[in-house]
């Protein structure tokens, strides 16, 4: 059907290009809930018409503006949500584009400011965050959030609905975990209208997730205007566990700047392929031990020079992505790679001695090499709350230490931790097992019914420990 989308002050339809799933029916899973495009579930789980409005939201292309999406892909996602949250009861707390200031501090990607420098109205005015609530406006201690991104990577999957599988580009990374929380928390307060002057719950529809953006100007932005609460859950595929702990990333470029040649006189330039892909072997062996010794990660990726064959490129890069679980191993990281580039010069010009041509290469080296931070800085999410877990763990959701045994992973959750706040990432799937990020991304819907109950067990259990 053609994606509806109403603007939150004036309720005006208006048409856009969005589409929803094909709604065919197939083999599925025995369980209550929609069976194939949707019928009326039990107790908390997805409706028809949460399905629906999940699968309108999935139509609308939010691949990220960083990895090539379309810079208004969020603002129409947004409207979306917003009609489907506010036919479910929710308010709108804040609907809004981030502050130009926030792409100015130094955490800040470079990625990011680069697409803001092309256009800057434009990107803002394409990524605004939205946040909807229940229950009376409370102080922080009887808040309880849940943020979900509505970003994605690329490419674009449209959505589709095979008897109980939903396939298609935010199933499970990230919009069916945040549409399925949403129905819970709405299943939460219809079934105890009291709880609507106990405590207050926000589902933060955020921007800017993904693409490398790690939540700088849409979380942070949000936890910076004080949208925070005493429990605060990040709706990221876990497996239906909680993690307190998550990652960070930090990207070094590794940029090579020299002059071509032909291949009629491969020696007269500067070889930056052979240069680069000696630098991408060497971390990978020198660096990726060190890093796996601290529980870091390294991925060595994005090696460029050129397509041709019959050319020698003097000028291209190489990206490493290093996810850390804490910033001292950060800072260590960074130095010792700033050694590991001065050893590796030492031994690209022992290994190419004699080689003719790579000899101006290895006599330019330090003129040519230049190793840069395209992001660097950003902390990481390591709390604990003794008072707090058991509100997870008496909703169904087991405590997981993915910082203890490696699975623990980057995401924006990382800007949330404060004095008096539990932070935990949690959500149903997996990122590996449901394909995300890749062009077989899928769900279960018994996995969001389930969540979905999981998520309204959790608002009574907030607001029986947390509520007068």
């Amino acid at each position: 059907m053609p994606e509806r989308t109403r603007t939150p002050d004036t309720g005006t339809d208006r048409t856009g290009d969005g589409r929803t799933g094909d709604g065919r029916t197939g083999a599925g899973r025995t369980a209550t809930g929609p069976t194939g495009a949707g019928g009326a579930t039990g107790a908390g789980g997805l409706t028809a018409a949460d399905v629906e409005w999940l699968t309108e939201l999935m139509a609308v292309d939010t691949v990220s503006p960083l990895e090539g999406g379309p810079l208004d892909g969020a603002a129409r996602a947004q409207r979306v949500f917003l009609r489907g949250a506010h036919e479910r009861g929710f308010r709108t707390v804040l609907h809004q584009a981030p502050a130009p200031e926030l792409l100015e501090r130094p955490e800040v990607p470079a990625p990011v400011r680069d697409a803001a420098r092309r256009d800057l109205a434009g990107f803002l005015a394409g990524q605004p965050s939205a946040v909807v609530a229940l229950g009376s406006p409370q102080p922080e201690e009887r808040r309880l959030v849940v943020n979900f991104h509505i970003d994605t990577v690329g490419p674009h999957v449209a959505p589709r609905l095979d008897g109980r599988m939903l396939h298609g580009r935010g199933a499970v990374d990230d919009k069916g975990p945040g549409i399925a929380a949403a129905a819970g928390v709405a299943a939460a307060f219809a079934e105890d209208p009291s709880l609507a002057d106990r405590v207050e719950v926000q589902i933060a529809s955020v921007p800017g997730e993904e693409g490398g953006a790690m939540g700088t100007y849409g979380t942070r932005a949000l936890v910076d205007a004080g949208l925070t609460g005493r429990l605060m859950v990040f709706a990221e595929p876990t497996g239906g566990t909680f993690m307190d702990g998550c990652t960070a990333a930090m990207t070094p470029r590794i940029t090579v700047r020299g002059e071509d040649s032909t291949d009629d006189h491969p020696g007269d330039g500067h070889n930056a392929t052979v240069l680069l892909g000696f630098i991408a072997d060497f971390l990978a062996r020198k660096l990726g031990p060190l890093a796996h010794g601290m529980g870091a990660k390294l991925c060595v990726s994005g090696l460029h020079t050129g397509h041709a064959h019959n050319r020698v490129y003097g000028g291209g890069q190489l990206l490493l992505n290093i996810a850390y679980p804490a910033t001292e191993q950060a800072e260590l990281l960074a130095a010792s790679l700033e050694v590991l580039i001065e050893e590796a010069r030492t031994e690209f010009a022992h290994l190419h001695a004699h080689d003719p041509f790579s000899r101006r290469t290895v006599r330019d080296w330090r003129r040519i090499v230049r190793l840069d931070w395209l992001k660097r800085g950003l902390p990481t999410l390591d709390n604990r709350d003794r008072e707090a877990e058991p509100m997870l763990t008496g909703a169904g959701f087991a405590r997981h230490d993915g910082l203890a045994d490696g699975t623990a992973f980057t995401c924006d959750a990382i800007w949330a931790p404060g004095p008096g706040r539990y932070v935990a990432v949690c959500g149903p799937g997996r990122l590996d097992a449901n394909g995300a990020h890749t062009p077989a991304e899928h769900v279960h819907l018994d996995d969001l019914d389930d969540y979905a109950r999981r998520v309204k067990d959790l608002v009574r259990a907030f607001a029986d420990r947390t509520a007068p």
